[in-house]
This record gives structure tokens, C-alpha cells and sequence, in this order.
């Protein structure tokens, strides 16, 4: 799955922000970054994959979006691997985020991503459904920070409104947050 991620994402604004083009073993320390997060979803039952193996989702539910405090300390020696000298811009733009995120119970898709070649046809809309259905029979809102506008046009075909954008530190890029209520 982190694999999957990492082509999806490799052209990806906020990607490209936090490991830029000329970064050292970018493919592998993608990989990598989308792995930090995998094992906590899948623990948690948020992660998804289509039948193909080309599409992926990170989700979080209610209450489990925040790592805690344990998981952090456990995970600090891998993200300080993963980032490297952009450590202190990956913590300043993750604080951010965190700053913004709605403390109402929801579901928190994290990445979802479907390999560059397979896209448009399909494969990222049918990882999201899933969680959005589960949402929808426990009357439950979901949430994400999309990546850039192409991106938020997916969300909207599938309920998703934006919220005020989100401009990264650093003159990061911008993110689009955007909240879903069952329907």
C-alpha cells in the first residue's frame, strides 16, 4: 500500500513540499512516509485497497486521527529517517493541519491514492466508498485535507464540501479541507 501511495503522491504539491525533486532516495523515503501512518490504520480497520492493488486509502476512525503520545515517541526515529533535514518543516506543516482539524467525531481519511497510470477511471472512487458508506449507516461526517483542486473534485463527487483553505508554512502549498456529513 505505502508503495501505491508513494507513485500516486510523487508529483503531489504537498509531497514535492515536504521531499523535493532533488531529495535523496526520494522514491524509497516516500515509500517509507506513507508507511509511517499504515500499520496504526490498519490496526485500527482504516485501511483500504481495490481488488487490483492499484488504489489505496489511509483512513482514521472517530477519535483516532491524533497519535498518542507513545506512538509518536515510538515512531520519531523512523520520521527523523523519513524527512531527514526537513523534519522541522514536516512538524511545523503536521501542526498546522492538527491546528485546524475539527474536534467533531469523524472519519479521517489520511492519503488515498491510486497508481498514476490507472487514474481517472474509477479505482480512487471505489477505495473511498467503503468508509464513506460505513459513515452513512452510522451517521457519521468524514474529513480530509485535499492535496490540490484536482483532488478536492473527486471529494465533491462524493460529498465532500471545502472549507477555508489551508496555506502550509514556509510558503508551503495550499491544502483544501474538506468535511463530509452522512447522507
Amino acid at each position: 500500500m505505502a508503495a501505491v501511495l508513494a507513485r500516486a503522491f510523487a508529483d503531489d504539491p504537498v509531497v514535492s513540499y515536504l521531499f523535493p525533486s532533488d531529495a535523496r532516495r526520494r522514491e524509497q523515503r516516500l515509500s517509507r512516509f506513507f508507511d509511517l501512518e499504515l500499520p496504526r490504520s490498519e490496526a485500527l480497520g482504516g485501511s483500504w485497497m481495490s481488488a487490483d492493488g492499484a488504489g489505496a486509502a489511509i483512513w482514521f476512525p472517530p477519535g483516532t486521527w491524533r497519535p498518542s503520545t507513545w506512538a509518536t515517541l515510538r515512531q520519531t526515529p523512523a520520521a527523523l529517517r523519513v524527512f531527514g533535514r526537513n523534519i522541522g518543516r514536516a512538524s511545523r506543516a503536521q501542526s498546522v493541519m492538527q491546528e485546524h482539524h475539527p474536534a467533531r467525531p469523524h472519519w479521517y481519511l489520511y492519503y488515498l491514492g491510486t497508481e498514476p497510470e490507472k487514474q481517472g477511471i474509477g479505482i480512487g472512487a471505489a477505495v473511498l466508498r467503503p468508509v464513506l458508506d460505513l459513515c452513512d449507516s452510522h451517521r457519521l461526517p468524514a474529513y480530509l485535507e485535499a492535496s490540490s483542486p484536482r483532488n478536492s473534485a473527486l471529494y465533491r463527487r462524493h460529498g465532500f464540501e471545502e472549507l477555508d483553505p489551508l496555506v502550509l508554512p514556509e510558503k508551503g502549498p495550499t491544502m483544501y479541507p474538506m468535511w463530509r456529513e452522512p447522507q
